[in-house]
């Protein structure tokens, strides 16, 4: 249940408006971030098959309960993170048993003793761009 990613957020307002296949949310991304592909795997695995506010039903994406919930609370696709967005986030995260021992070494000294770079890379990132680092 980690995130890889804060913009699983905007995944997950765009469907608030109903299912959509992995080609909608791939282009709606790239509108909203030129520079990604559309069609790579970063947008196939990190944002949509391991974003946990989506669930793959039929082929399609719905928001999962957890996507229900953060759509609820005050926000825009494509916005800066709200403060209650940005809570939400760090507690959905914080799930994650791997991702939350990352997570307080982070914050704690800077770098983690886990054995996986991308992951660390990633929730630095993550946690720099939810504005904790």
């Amino acid at each position: 249940m980690a995130i890889y990613d804060i913009r699983c957020k905007d995944v997950a307002r765009f469907l608030a408006t109903g299912p959509k296949t992995l080609s909608e949310i791939g282009d709606r991304l790239h509108q909203l971030y030129p520079s990604l592909d559309p069609r790579g795997s970063y947008v196939r695995e990190v944002l949509t098959d391991w974003n946990p506010f989506l669930v793959k039903v039929d082929g399609v994406f719905k928001l999962s309960d957890l996507g229900r919930a953060l759509i609820s609370l005050p926000g825009r696709e494509g916005n800066e993170l709200t403060e209650d967005e940005r809570a939400f986030m760090l507690g959905v995260m914080m799930l994650d048993e791997r991702q939350r021992k990352i997570i307080c070494e982070l914050i704690l000294t800077g770098r983690s003793s886990a054995s996986d770079a991308w992951v660390i890379n990633q929730t630095r990132r993550c946690l720099k761009d939810l504005g904790l680092l």
